[in-house]
């Protein structure tokens, strides 16, 4: 079995349900009704690129 996270606003978690339910292959949906602003916060500062172009520049030229 695989298990999937899917994060819809709150209007919309009505009709996934619905979807889900109506799937044969869906065992089991759970609803957990708010996601950690520490969460969001983390997964942001994730995808920035926190080394500087310079920064960058100067490891290619120093680096061994």
């Amino acid at each position: 079995m695989k298990k999937y996270e899917v994060i819809v606003e709150d209007d919309s978690a009505e009709q996934l349900t619905e979807l889900l339910n109506s799937l044969p292959y869906v065992k089991n949906i759970k609803q957990t009704n708010s996601i950690s602003s520490y969460t969001l916060a983390s997964e942001e500062a994730l995808s920035v690129d926190w080394l500087a172009e310079e920064d960058d520049d100067l490891q290619k030229m120093y680096k061994k």
